[in-house]
């Protein structure tokens, strides 16, 4: 279908890749990876022939059909998503409005032989467009990527730029090319509709080249990998998983045969100084000089970057409740997101939320950044509890005429430049990267950039709205990593499940006005909810269904207890206050004694506080 001969490219500041043979084959699903900057969106254009290589040659099968989505935002027009994914087919459309017309005709016309085989030579030919089902399809699609149905009639113009990614990502969907390119599907796209679209790809029978850095979707959607690193294009069977293990093994395998060609030649190069003004061997190393000349050098292993390690200025311990949300109801005009929704994070705890598109998730985030008002109810938070928040739309925070190293110094207040380079240097900006100028970066870059802006300071709760979006898998694993071994709170929304697996302690999982906690990561939470399906519909078959306390006094009694522990949390909280004010108070920082007992009288507090909430959650559910 696709054949790349001999295909180079370079850049004024340096080559990207060089002598590229590989042959794209129908049914083969590629997922194109490497680092940001390294060269994966310049091959998918030169494949589309909308960028010229410098040297080599692109062949591409004139039969094929090409779909293309690329990162650059979609305009808005003024039709509804459902026509623009439609105008994918204008024959169809066109069709369409002749056999309207023609029928009308017809009506007027009963005795008119030619005009009926007319109307039936355009239904045959509408029906081998597929033009029956076509919107059926269409709607199927949409659907998938998140719209309800009484959004299909909705104008392009009132969706955001991510929003409308989706519908041009269904209007080449519905198309069914011959051969996908796709750059970054999901950044645009909620796990909901993530999941849907990888178990669309994964039946896909033609051809696929894809840009991800999404792991588990990679792995369920690609059949192949390839791989842009060093400035070379490796092509590797299987999915991304494969690829890691069979990377692996060929790091392995080139280290020892570098390590054994190295021994060779130092073996070589004595024989030949110990002989060298021998007469009688001057034959033999005449042999191994040239065998040396001749010799195809193996280049040296690289080191391994995953060895890279973010160190995050982690927060002073904070009080036991973190933030919490207390009766918190959220309308925006007649739609209800939330009613009387509570929700508790404690010290320590990372929590992925999830749940379907509009249910609430980047609201409930926003509530707790301070940058949505709630409705009704409260959001708090303990004592001296700092938070940071990293908006979706976190890019657009930056200054373009900023450098990199400025970007941080900005934020970084009373580092020394040694500092600000040693900390950018774990995100991968090192030597005259940190001079480029933010206007100049890639997405990946920028969102490098700002991430670390956001995680100067130290904060003890961090409120993450898909903080992973643009970011090469090297640096998801990096920032991953970091994650996990803060000491602090995290509420985040991913569709990374690898992310979301590897951060998160806690699922909550959002809709119907409310929050319902999983006590585990992505993974935990999709056994547990299968687990409850196949309890509920075995129970359903035996025809059995469990009895809600329905008695007024039990439920009075209940009712009166989450009454108490409300006015005992408040009455903790106050005490822990005062608790911490003689621990914070100078006069006291020498004696020990009092600072022992206070401590003490803190640790009994935030235990009973457990235990409470422990027992409230229990009632809630009953």
């Amino acid at each position: 279908m696709i054949h790349l001969e001999s295909l180079s490219k370079s850049y004024p500041d340096g080559e990207l890749f060089s002598n590229v043979n590989i042959f794209i084959k129908n049914g083969m699903r590629a997922g194109l990876v490497g680092p940001n900057g390294s060269g994966k969106t310049t091959l998918l254009r030169i494949m589309l022939q909308k960028e010229p290589p410098d040297s080599g040659k692109v062949q591409i099968d004139k039969s094929i059909t090409i779909g293309y989505l690329a990162q650059d935002i979609v305009v808005g027009t003024g039709l509804s998503i459902l026509e623009e994914v439609l105008r994918a087919y204008p024959e169809v459309r066109e069709i369409e409005g002749k056999m309207l017309e023609l029928s009308n005709t017809i009506a007027d016309n009963p005795e008119k032989i030619e005009l009926v085989n007319q109307l039936g030579e355009i239904q045959s030919r509408f029906e081998a467009l597929g033009g029956w089902t076509l919107e059926e399809k269409a709607k199927k699609i949409l659907s998938g990527l998140g719209f309800s149905e009484e959004k299909f009639s909705d104008s392009m113009d009132v969706f955001s730029g991510g929003w409308r990614m989706r519908v041009a990502l269904a209007s080449i969907l519905l198309q069914e090319p011959d051969i996908l390119f796709l750059d970054e599907p999901t950044n645009h796209l909620d796990l909901e509709a993530t999941i849907w679209l990888e178990s669309f790809l994964s039946e896909w029978t033609g051809a696929m080249v894809m840009i991800s850095h999404d792991r588990a979707f990679l792995d369920r959607s690609v059949n192949h990998i390839l791989e842009i690193d060093l400035k070379k294009i490796t092509l590797y069977h299987g999915n991304y998983s494969k690829y890691k293990e069979d990377k692996a093994l060929r790091i392995e395998q080139n280290r020892n045969a570098y390590q054994n060609q190295q021994k060779q030649i130092k073996d070589t190069e004595r024989f030949i100084e110990r002989f060298r003004y021998k007469n009688t061997k001057a034959t033999q190393v005449q042999s191994r000089i040239k065998m040396l000349e001749r010799m195809d050098k193996i280049a040296e292993p690289t080191e391994d970057n995953q060895s890279i390690n973010l160190l995050l200025p982690q927060p002073s311990r904070p009080p036991l409740n973190v933030a919490s949300c207390r009766n918190v109801t959220k309308h925006y005009g007649d739609i209800e997101v939330f009613n009387n929704m509570g929700l508790v994070i404690e010290r320590g705890n990372k929590v992925g939320l999830v749940g379907h598109n509009g249910a609430g998730k980047s609201t409930l985030l926003k509530m707790l950044a301070d940058v949505e008002p709630v409705t009704s109810g409260a959001v708090r938070f303990g004592s001296n509890v700092n938070h940071a928040y990293y908006a979706q739309n976190q890019l657009e925070t930056l200054n373009p005429e900023d450098t990199v190293f400025e970007s941080i110094q900005k934020v970084s207040h009373g580092w020394s430049e040694t500092e600000t380079r040693t900390y950018l240097g774990s995100f991968m900006f090192t030597g005259n990267e940190i001079e480029k100028y933010v206007k100049v970066l890639s997405g990946g870059e920028k969102a490098r950039v700002a991430m670390a802006r956001m995680l100067v300071n130290p904060s003890h709760l961090l409120l993450l709205d898909e903080p992973t979006n643009h970011l090469d898998i090297l640096t998801r694993n990096v920032v991953e990593k970091a994650l996990k071994k803060f000491t602090g709170s995290i509420v985040c929304i991913s569709h990374d499940r690898h992310f979301l697996n590897n951060v998160t302690n806690l699922t909550c999982e959002v809709g119907d006005g409310g929050i319902r906690t999983f006590e585990g990561n992505y993974d935990y939470y999709i056994w547990k909810k299968g687990s409850e399906l196949s309890e509920k519909s075995e129970n359903k078959k035996k025809g059995t269904t469990k009895k809600k306390k329905s008695d007024y006094q039990e439920r009075k009694k209940i009712q009166n207890r989450l009454l108490w522990i409300e006015k005992r949390f408040r009455s903790i909280e106050s005490e822990l206050d005062s608790q911490r004010a003689i621990m914070q108070y100078p006069a006291n920082g020498d004696n020990y004694e009092l600072l022992q007992q206070t401590m003490k009288v803190m640790n009994q507090l935030e235990s009973e506080y457990l235990e409470l909430m422990e027992e409230q959650e229990g009632l809630l559910v009953e």
